[in-house]
């Protein structure tokens, strides 16, 4: 008689260039935690539509390539997790965002427990930003200019929905609403950049873990930059070269050569102007205010002359 798939358990939201991947890559060291491959299947709210969204010059955009657009890959995709893994876990960050979510997630999974990670809404655009321009995907070649060019966008990629992905209360509002708030676990990028082991405390008491196990030394992952070899970053970032590392070398070590590569071959962007800065900032103080009050955090340092 056959069994049934597993379904996945744990689902980490986003914000989307907020530490997500390393995140993942943290909680898939420990051995109660299997996260899947490709890190954003994202099949739960694109189904069989798959990714339908375009990047600035009108093409599909570069994540219809790994995104799932069926339930039996989907869950083929857990098949995998070894027997001391209690946490399945789906890393996209589409579903933060995406209008229903949250309740096409409890649907699913009825049992899960989500994670959520913001960044400063300005730098986290920012950061899209670079990325979209590191990936092709933004023709515009001053951020300013990106994002007057937003609001005229059809369809854009979520990477290029830079004030949208940064509406973190009302997204979160959902998520807490729907699964309640004893299981919504509320991190900020700047705990995972400065104290990240007791960021790594707090997750393991949330999920219940063994918090004897010490997780990987937190690379930074997703760096982005100009590539100085396009080769070596396409590379990099295949599916199939991120498959076939993940059979031959232990995640720790794998998370440690893709830093290393993108280190030697990512050149920086420069730091967001800060008059661009102040503009978004502003846009973001309504928002960030209602975060507060929501999660209890103080995020004073994120509103105009913080």
């Amino acid at each position: 008689m056959p069994t049934e798939s597993p379904r996945p358990n744990l689902f980490l939201v986003g914000a989307q260039k907020s530490g997500t991947t390393t995140l993942a890559v943290m909680l898939a060291s420990h051995p109660e935690v299997f996260m899947a491959t490709p890190k954003e299947p994202g099949y739960l709210v694109f189904g069989e539509a798959g990714y339908t969204g375009v990047d600035g010059y009108g093409r599909l955009a570069h994540a219809a390539s790994w995104v799932i657009d069926s339930e039996a890959e989907y869950l083929g995709l857990f098949k995998a997790a070894p027997e001391t893994a209690y946490w399945l876990g789906d890393a996209s960050t589409w579903y933060l965002s995406e209008p229903g979510a949250a309740e096409k997630l409890q649907a699913f999974s009825p049992d899960a427990r989500i994670i959520a990670i913001f960044r400063h809404p300005a730098d986290r655009a920012y950061s899209a930003w670079c990325h979209a321009r590191r990936d092709g995907e933004e023709p515009c070649e001053d951020f300013a200019e990106a994002l007057d060019a937003e609001p005229q966008r059809e369809n854009p990629s979520h990477l290029l929905r830079y004030r949208e992905m940064g509406r973190y209360a009302t997204q979160l509002r959902r998520y807490f609403e729907v699964f309640g708030r004893d299981r919504v676990l509320v991190l900020f990028y700047e705990d995972l950049r400065d104290e990240p082991e007791r960021l790594w405390q707090r997750c393991c008491r949330f999920l219940s873990l063994d918090e004897n196990v010490r997780p990987p030394a937190s690379y930074r992952q997703n760096r982005s930059g100009k590539p100085r070899s396009r080769l070596l970053y396409r590379l990099m970032r295949s599916q199939r070269f991120k498959v076939a590392m993940k059979r031959v070398l232990p995640l720790s070590f794998a998370a440690w050569a893709k830093n290393r590569a993108d280190a030697v071959n990512m050149q920086r962007f420069p730091p967001i102007p800060i008059d661009q800065r102040d503009r978004l900032v502003r846009e973001f103080e309504s928002e960030v205010r209602d975060l507060m009050v929501l999660t209890g955090r103080d995020l004073s340092h994120w509103l105009p002359d913080g």
